[in-house]
Formats: C-alpha cells, sequence, structure tokens
C-alpha cells in the first residue's frame, strides 16, 4: 500500500462485480504443498507448481511435520478445496500426488523428471518476462492430447485434471482471459504424461524488427548495408526479424492485450515452466487412503480384490466403532464431573445452612445448639466442653452446653471427686495460682500430614500386589 504524506493510501477502492464473485466462488480450489523431508529444487519445484495453479491456489500455505491426513482434509474442507496436491521424496524418488476432496480419489504420481523455470531459459537461451498482474490474474487453458485410449485409469486421469481448472463457456469467454495454456500429453512409448506451462505472445504481422524498433526509438543495427529505405521496410527487411518468423498469423476476433479486434497478429506459445514427466503408480479409491482401485506393478484376480475390499470395510467398521466407543467414553467421564461439581456444591450449599443454623441459635441435627451472646452458669448441670467465667472481670467466650440426662451429671459428679488434691482440698483454682491460670494457652492439635499422590500410588500398588500373592 503506498504512502502520501506519512498516511498510508488505499488504491484498490472498487468493487467485485457480481461475475467475479460468482466465478470466484464457483472455481476449483486447490492447494500445494510438500510432505516430508525435500529438497531445495523440489521445494521450488512446488513453488511454480503454485504459480501454474494461479490464481484459485493458496499462494502462502505452510503445512509443518506433525500436520496429519485428517488436519489437511479439515483444511481443504474449511478452504472449499477441491483438489489437493502433494509432493514428497523418498529412497525411491520423487512422488506427486493428487487427492480429490474430500472423499477421493486419490493418484500417486512417481516424478520420471522435472525442469524449473530457470533451467528452460538457459536452455532456450532467451528470456520471457511473466507479470503477475495479467499473467497470472485468470487461470490458463488446458489442452489434452492422445488420453482419449479407453483405458480406465487413463478416463480418469483426464477427469481429475479438468476439474482442477474451472470450465470454459465458449459463448462467454473473453480473449483478454488467455494468457497462460497448460499441456497435458500422453506418452504412449514411455507410458507417462508430460506436462508443459506455456505463455502466450502476441506480436503484431506483417511489421519487420527494424520497424519495431523505431517504434520504440531504438536504432537497429546493420543499418550501413542498406541501400534504401525500402529495403529497411520493406520485403528486404526480412533478414533483421528473429520472430515474425514464428508462431501462427490469425485475425483476432476480439480485443488480446494492446491489440484492437479485426487486427493481424501472430500469437506464439513461450514455455515458461515447469516441466514435468509423471508416470502413474496407484490409484486410491478415498481421500489419501482406501480400496486400491489401479496399480502400475501388481495385478490381481476379481477374487484378491473382493477380499481387499473385504477388508477396507472391515477396517472402517472397526474404526467406526472404537470411535463410537470413545464418544461414549468422553460423554460418561464429562456426566461424572458435573455428577461431582453437583454433589460438592450440594455438601457446600449443606454446611453454609448449617453453619447459618449454629450462628441464629437453633438446635442441629446432632441434638447441640450454640449460645451465642450469652453467659453459662460456671457449675451448670451437665456441662461439657464449656470454657469458664473470665478471669479477673475477663468477658465469657462462646461456649458450647449439650443438656444430658441423669447418666452425664453422674459422670460430671465423679469427675468432680477424682479432681480433690491429697490434702481434701478442692481441685479448682487458688489464688496463689491465678497468674499461672491468665498465662496457660492450650496445646495445638497435632495434623497429620497428607500423603503425596505418588505415596498413594505406590500404597494402592502394593496393596494390589499383595491382594493378587494372596490369591495365588
Amino acid at each position: 500500500m503506498p504512502y502520501k504524506k506519512g498516511k498510508r493510501v488505499k488504491r484498490r477502492t472498487h468493487k467485485i462485480s457480481i461475475e467475479d464473485e460468482k466465478e470466484l466462488v464457483d472455481a476449483p480450489k486447490s492447494l500445494v504443498f510438500c510432505k516430508g523431508k525435500v529438497g531445495k529444487e523440489v521445494n521450488q519445484l512446488m513453488t511454480e507448481w503454485r504459480q501454474a495453479m494461479m490464481p484459485f491456489t493458496a499462494q502462502k500455505l505452510k503445512v509443518v511435520k506433525r500436520d496429519k491426513v485428517k488436519d489437511v482434509s479439515e483444511l481443504a474442507k474449511h478452504f472449499g478445496c477441491s483438489t489437493v496436491h502433494v509432493f514428497s521424496c523418498s529412497p525411491g524418488g520423487t512422488h506427486f500426488r493428487v487427492l480429490r476432496a474430500p472423499n477421493g480419489p486419490s493418484m500417486t504420481f512417481r516424478v520420471e523428471s522435472f525442469k524449473l523455470r530457470a533451467d528452460i531459459l538457459k536452455e532456450r537461451g532467451k528470456s520471457f518476462l511473466v507479470s503477475d498482474t495479467q499473467s497470472f490474474s485468470k487461470p490458463p487453458l488446458v489442452v489434452f492430447n492422445q488420453l482419449n485410449t479407453g483405458a480406465n485409469h487413463h478416463e480418469l486421469i483426464m477427469t481429475t485434471f479438468k476439474s482442477m481448472f474451472p470450465r470454459i463457456h465458449v459463448d462467454t469467454f473473453k480473449l483478454s482471459h488467455c494468457h497462460r495454456v497448460m499441456l497435458i500429453n500422453y506418452q504412449k512409448a514411455h507410458d507417462a504424461i508430460e506436462i508443459r506451462h506455456y505463455g502466450v505472445l502476441a506480436r503484431t504481422a506483417g511489421v519487420s524488427a527494424a520497424a519495431k524498433k523505431l517504434a520504440r526509438n531504438i536504432l537497429p543495427k546493420r543499418m550501413g548495408n542498406l541501400d534504401s529505405v525500402e529495403d529497411l521496410f520493406g520485403k528486404g527487411g526480412d533478414y533483421l526479424s528473429d520472430t515474425d518468423g514464428e508462431g501462427e498469423e490469425v485475425e483476432l476476433p476480439q480485443n488480446f492485450r494492446k491489440h484492437s479486434s479485426g487486427s493481424h497478429t501472430r500469437l506464439k506459445l513461450t514455455e515458461i515452466g515447469p516441466r514435468l514427466t509423471l508416470k502413474l503408480c496407484k490409484v486410491e479409491s478415498g481421500f489419501w487412503a482406501g480400496e486400491t482401485i489401479y496399480h502400475s506393478h501388481f495385478t490381481k484376480t476379481p477374487e484378491e480384490q473382493a477380499d481387499t475390499a473385504k477388508r477396507v470395510k472391515m477396517r472402517e467398521r472397526l474404526k467406526q466403532m472404537r470411535k463410537s466407543e470413545q464418544d461414549a467414553n468422553v460423554a460418561a467421564k464429562k456426566a461424572a464431573v458435573e455428577e461431582k461439581k453437583a454433589k460438592k456444591e450440594e455438601d457446600r450449599k449443606r454446611k453454609r445452612e448449617e453453619l447459618l443454623r449454629k450462628q441464629r441459635g437453633e438446635e442441629s441435627d446432632d441434638g447441640e445448639f450454640e449460645v451465642v451472646g450469652e453467659d453459662v452458669p460456671e457449675y451448670a448441670e451437665g456441662a461439657h466442653d464449656g470454657e469458664e467465667e473470665g478471669l479477673n472481670g475477663a468477658p465469657a467466650k462462646k461456649r458450647k452446653v449439650t443438656f444430658g440426662g441423669a447418666e452425664d451429671a453422674d459422670a460430671d459428679a465423679d469427675a468432680d471427686a477424682a479432681g480433690e488434691d491429697a490434702n481434701g482440698g478442692d481441685a479448682g483454682y487458688d489464688e496463689d495460682d491465678m497468674g499461672d491460670v491468665e498465662d496457660y494457652t492450650a496445646p495445638k492439635k497435632r495434623t497429620k500430614k497428607p500423603l503425596s499422590r505418588q505415596r498413594r500410588k505406590q500404597l494402592k500398588d502394593w496393596k494390589r500386589a499383595e491382594n493378587a500373592v494372596d490369591e495365588a
């Protein structure tokens, strides 16, 4: 986005037309990525194949190592992609997989050879600059050659590659959208499929190279060898041309780039790469899995094919059973957690109600109640666990009083009789011991340290081992 006076300025403020929006929704989309460890050349091949599949492909897709087939399927479903293209390397060579989402089939090709764009330009000796805004703004035209052999796997290949690109309607097709061509050729001698990617060049016909250079304010070379101006613009100037003799001269029915309709133009295909030579190895019925429909190295009898289909169905059935069992276990665990939470909440509510009842002085379930803010007599009959009245005028504290029967009164009398000292005196407080009583504090109760989780597990294992030994 450009800047103006230090601020970003929007340039793309136009709205997408209804036709373009409909084309964007209906067009088949694709994902292209590498799986596993690949070299630099294979990674560059993947990048150039993405450019060939533009504009309906994910240009900045990144797939990490931990991603699985299920993740790729969910990703394709999220973006609405119809095909997934995967490059991978193994000790046996480089492989190229074309997967139809979401239910297959899946085709695995062995890459016999490939050439990148830089190798093609170096081999030809001339460069063809491809503009991203024009040449890659529209999908390429797909041309099939010699694939109508009648074989089932060839028909499947043709159908799959047709589904990668949007359909062409002859009545509404615009010539200005034709910038690239993809040729898919079948080599019967080698039983291989060759894919080539071309760019479309357009040159004005009937004009020499010297005139074209003069129109661009460039002086042509070897003008000193000419006798007259006619040799420059006439037929004698054809020897200065290196491109007019190539291509096919046609009359344009529509405007094409800078050429108006009705003008005579020479069209030429220039290879821009990549170039692939593929050999079909295997076709599977599912998405990256399923029954093997075709294999180039093995041939199965009808009985073996039926046995394979049966095993695949059993495997799928077992997978569904395990998934349903896992879902049931997860639901049971969630129900147990919810039940435990409800029980805790119920216990918390009950304890809160008991605490409120005790604070109000109401009778609890065990026959006891608390007296808050009142002084209980020092020698109340049947008092247990009560605190004596404060010494030296200290205020009385909260006391827990239980009113029992005759048995409790007899037990209190025995306790008082046992509290007498050897001199026949009372076992109560003496005036000489008043200071010691005031400084007396009750010892803290020792709390048992809870066992750690590891220790509890060890004890549980030991108990289980003991039970096993006893049973043996």
